[in-house]
């Protein structure tokens, strides 16, 4: 089977890592066409470097597989027209990483408009996928046995590590925000009471950001929206104690995930983190304890090579019927009850919090 993909932004490295993880443990033949250098992470094919072999790669492929931004009516990628594959029997998949409020703001229509279309579509199973009702949830996950992924054995250089991607205030958007400057006052806070050392970093390279990661101690991800990224992985495959909120949402997609009743995070709010982040700096041996469940956990329960076998059975199901690529019925969140303990209940504590903490400053 040969699958290809497309991106027109990095969108964290997870395409270049899906298309790497497929290529390691599937029988499938994956390709990534970038649409740019992006300077940060990974690439295999650049449109502009190689625009014929990947015209080529689009009409040989038995799969497309887009990204966020991309419909069948994108034109970023010059003569190669994803309607067109389409007709002419290539299976189309969406793979949405963001809100549909960005997606649709990127694109230029309206969210409404972005979840009618009728691709088929997948969500990865963060926050993302209560904001597709109809799409499949597939895992973010990493390379956790690649030599940047491991603990290392050196001493840390840093007590509490942080690397946000956008600027947002914490109550300024629901979910494109991870905190930044609340987060980082925290973090400096505890530094200058405890005399930690705090690394706060912003838009690194990801292999120079990997590997300030791994020489701290503590791997703060996001306190904010109740759901964790792809920094908290990376922190958990290195063997770091890694903070972030989890809501029940989350933490239920984890169980259903991983089979675990139990998950590698220390669950904590924004609102509690200064004295939690204390706590643990000021317990080394705890802290170390920590790191090494939370690397065990993912190792045993949410490994590469077993969560690509989601978008191994994804193709499976394409080929097949691609009407087979929707909403797990054991995830709907169809159901009143369901979307408000799910998606309403979390949007309303989230309102709850940002008008305390607005009122309290």
């Amino acid at each position: 089977m040969k699958v290809l993909h497309f991106s027109i932004t990095p969108l964290a490295g997870m395409p270049v890592r899906l298309v790497q993880a497929l290529r390691r443990h599937t029988g499938v033949d994956a390709r990534l066409v970038d649409l740019k250098r992006f300077g940060l992470y990974d690439h295999d094919l650049i449109l502009s470097e190689s625009p014929q072999e990947a015209l080529d790669l689009a009409w040989d492929a038995d799969v497309i597989h887009l990204h966020n931004y991309l419909d069948y009516d994108s034109k970023a990628f010059g003569r190669i027209d994803f309607r067109a594959l389409a007709q002419a029997g290539k299976r189309v998949v969406r793979q949405f990483h963001s809100a549909p409020s960005l997606v649709a703001e990127v694109m230029g229509i309206t969210p409404e408009k972005l979840l009618a279309q009728d691709i088929p579509c997948l969500a990865i199973a963060q926050y993302p996928e209560r904001l597709y009702p109809k799409a499949m949830i597939v895992p973010n996950f990493v390379p956790e046995t690649e030599d940047a992924y491991l603990p290392s054995s050196k001493t840390p250089r840093w007590d509490i590590f942080y690397s946000p991607t956008k600027d947002f205030s914490a109550w300024a958007d629901r979910w494109s925000t991870k905190g930044m400057p609340e987060a980082t006052a925290v973090i400096e806070g505890v530094g200058r009471r405890t005399r930690a050392a705090t690394r706060i970093v912003t838009g690194l390279p990801l292999a120079q950001a990997l590997e300030e990661k791994r020489a701290s101690r503590i791997v703060v991800d996001d306190l904010v929206t109740g759901s964790y990224h792809l920094t908290g992985l990376e922190g958990l495959a290195q063997g770091k104690c890694v903070l972030s909120y989890l809501d029940e949402r989350s933490l239920m997609l984890l169980r259903r995930f991983s089979g675990s009743d139990t998950h590698p995070f220390v669950n904590v709010r924004l609102e509690d983190a200064g004295e939690v982040l204390e706590h643990l700096v000021a317990q080394p041996e705890l802290t170390r304890e920590l790191s090494v469940q939370g690397r065990r956990w993912l190792a045993e329960y949410w490994p590469e090579e077993r969560m690509i076998r989601h978008y191994e059975r994804v193709y499976e199901l394409l080929l097949e019927d691609p009407r087979l690529v929707a909403r797990q019925p054991d995830l709907s969140l169809e159901s009143r009850s369901r979307y408000f303990l799910f998606h309403t209940l979390p949007d309303l504590i989230y309102r709850s919090r940002a008008s305390a903490w607005t009122n309290s400053a």
